[in-house]
């Protein structure tokens, strides 16, 4: 009996021991994820710069064409990768947070403060965007030729820096997103990207089959199922992340350069000054005070999902890789 337990307990502080180089070992691949990310925005950016230079010396030769053209397919994919991940995961994920929860009580609780959280840093946003609109009016004296390379459809009313978004006043822009939310149908919600109404159709219909009980079991276990497919999918992703992201941005470097970038520049600072003291202040405050967290830890938590952010100028691409950095890193 002795010996048996001697072996149980080798094999125990084996498992410890295994556990722990597993732990270390993901940690130190986080690490080298992050490097790897910021080498190839890094090396995107010096390459892009090159081929715009090239470009506007003389014609581009051959073999950079066919080169841009490969890179831009490259980014392309990794884009739509990103993006097919997006309604599934975000589906699975919320379902399978909120039926965890099992007493629809904490559910009720969970729900006040999340969304007492929303409209607090929606409000904070919307006055924050609305200060800094009125004071550096970005949409006077943009170069028209720039709007057209950037291929951007919609100019920058002058309306917006006289009396608020369109004219209206923020009070009802803020009750519009937050009728907007409640969708019409879901299926179209889905197939349209439409994030917030996917949140809410998923977190009523996770309620409910809370409700439903053990006959939803089954249905449980599916979207568990899904859940656990779509984490490994974001990690295969993740792999290719790098080389994709070393792509797209010497596509778009090479496209813009920092002529066309130098044209849109107050209509850039406007939006570098609102997204970094929204970054920078507003959302570490709340952090630091409501979270009781500290906010440079939760910044190197999420730091590759801002860089993707960053380099694919799009938070719904970023999306699946903010959900896996914020419970996988930041434990939440």
């Amino acid at each position: 009996m002795d010996q048996a337990h001697d072996q149980r307990k080798q094999c125990g502080e084996s498992r410890v021991k295994h556990t722990g180089r597993t732990k270390d070992k993901r940690k130190g691949g986080d690490k080298d994820l992050q490097w790897k990310i910021l080498i190839g925005i890094a090396a995107g950016l010096i390459l892009g710069l090159l081929f715009n230079r090239t470009a506007y010396a003389s014609e581009m030769p051959a073999w950079m064409v066919v080169l841009k053209t490969v890179l831009h397919y490259v980014g392309d994919v990794f884009i739509r990768l990103l993006r097919m991940t997006i309604i599934p995961l975000v589906f699975a994920s919320l379902f399978t947070s909120v039926v965890r929860l099992g007493d629809i009580r904490r559910l009720k609780r969970i729900g006040a403060v999340a969304m007492a959280y929303y409209l607090a840093t929606t409000i904070l946003a919307v006055l924050l965007g609305m200060l800094l609109v009125n004071a550096i009016h970005p949409g006077k004296g943009v170069d028209p030729e720039a709007i057209r390379k950037l291929d951007m459809q919609a100019s920058v009313p002058e309306s917006i820096a006289g009396a608020g978004a369109d004219g209206r006043h923020p009070a009802l822009i803020l009750m519009d997103t937050l009728i907007d939310m409640v969708p019409k149908n879901p299926v179209a919600a889905m197939a349209g990207g439409d994030i917030l109404q996917l949140i809410f159709f998923t977190i009523f219909f996770a309620v409910v089959t809370s409700l439903v009980g053990r006959r939803a079991r089954p249905l449980i276990q599916v979207v568990e199922g899904l859940d656990h497919v779509m984490g490994r999918f974001i990690l295969l992703i993740m792999r290719i992340a790098p080389v994709c992201l070393f792509a797209l941005v010497t596509v778009i470097m090479a496209d813009l350069g920092f002529s066309v970038l130098g044209a849109l520049g107050k209509y850039a600072l406007t939006v570098l000054a609102g997204l970094g003291i929204h970054a920078a202040v507003t959302l570490p405050v709340l952090t630091a005070v409501f979270g009781r967290t500290n906010p440079i830890s939760l910044f190197r938590a999420v730091l590759p999902a801002l860089l993707t952010a960053w380099s694919t100028a799009s938070s719904a691409a970023a999306l699946p890789l903010t959900l896996d950095c914020t419970e996988k890193r930041a434990g939440v």
